[in-house]
């Protein structure tokens, strides 16, 4: 028997994935319903596939495929990005679930940045992260305003608009939201609703140990989030590879970092940059790897951006 910790993505994923496989397992989560917070954006082929795998199809639950990424001045061509309905994604998923605990063999952390049953993370990277749900009546593009520290965001959900900022310091998140509103013409407007929330911004290799005892993590628990704070299709990915692992658990940290060697180089750009020594040398690599799965861009675009 396993027993699945946290019914968010990478969880509800793995346990669908483990019932198609006749694998008995349980799951639980402290919430009653799940909640929307960010990560609406997912990576539409690689979400595609993963998801046909415990047949569900994505493009039921696509909001919008915004035709360019607007950051700072520059304009992005969106190549593989679709908004979903995250929150009624998750919710078909939990009409089939009934939580439980039982004493199990092992225990699957997939609690996010809480990473309550892994051992704690020395020197972890904690990003905050506040938002807001409004309506605006703008064209359905991706709008990011970028600094060194953090971005905010403007993201289209067919009518709504959710927007919010993640960074390095809580205390400019307000002020990164208000240059984005500024910069794109956004005005404040009542918000349907609120939160905050927390990314873990550290590579996997930072987040061992992903098996302790009988206790095995999955997506954001051990570090599956991009550099930009993409976490959707990593998490899927993760309890994909754990799936395959269960008889032997000691190849599964060496699977997980096998995959995301495009993670390891991300964050360990994002950690250069937050101590002002941005590793320009990770750049062509990066740039390539993502040009092919998120949007249209060059090292060129990219430094116009960032320096």
């Amino acid at each position: 028997m396993i027993q699945i910790y946290g019914a968010g993505v990478a969880g509800t994923y793995l346990y669908y994935l483990l019932a198609k496989k006749g694998i008995k397992a349980n799951i639980f989560d402290t919430r009653k319903t799940p909640d929307c917070r960010c990560a609406w954006g997912f990576t539409y082929s690689e979400a595609k596939d993963l998801y046909s795998k415990i047949d569900l199809n994505l493009d039921d639950y696509i909001l919008v495929k915004p035709k360019n990424l607007f950051v700072n001045d520059l304009v992005l061509k969106n190549k593989n990005v679709v908004i979903v309905d995250k929150l009624s994604l998750l919710s078909d998923l939990w009409s089939g679930l009934e939580f439980r605990e039982s004493n199990s063999e092992i225990i699957v952390d997939a609690t996010g940045a809480k990473r309550a049953f892994l051992p704690k993370i020395q020197n972890d990277r904690i990003m905050r992260t506040l938002q807001f749900l409004e309506r605006h009546e703008k064209d359905e593009n991706i709008f990011v305003y970028f600094e060194r520290h953090g971005y905010a965001w403007a993201f289209p959900l067919g009518g709504e608009w959710h927007i919010g900022a993640g960074g390095a310091f809580e205390n400019r998140l307000q002020e990164q939201i208000k240059k984005l509103r500024e910069h794109f013409d956004f005005p404040e407007k009542e918000s349907k609703c609120s939160c905050v929330g927390e990314v873990r911004m550290l590579p996997p290799s930072k987040c061992r140990p992903f098996v302790s005892g009988k206790v095995v993590g999955v997506g954001e628990a051990i570090g599956c989030v991009s550099g930009v704070g993409e976490g959707n299709v990593p998490a899927l990915k993760s309890a994909e590879i754990l799936s395959e692992s269960l008889e032997n658990l000691e190849i599964y940290e060496k699977k997980i970092l096998g995959e995301f060697k495009w993670l390891e180089r991300e964050q360990k750009f994002v950690d250069s940059a937050l101590k002002g020594r941005p590793a320009y040398h990770l750049l062509p690599m990066i740039i390539a790897f993502e040009s092919k799965r998120l949007f249209r861009h060059s090292i060129f675009d990219f430094l116009r951006v960032f320096i």
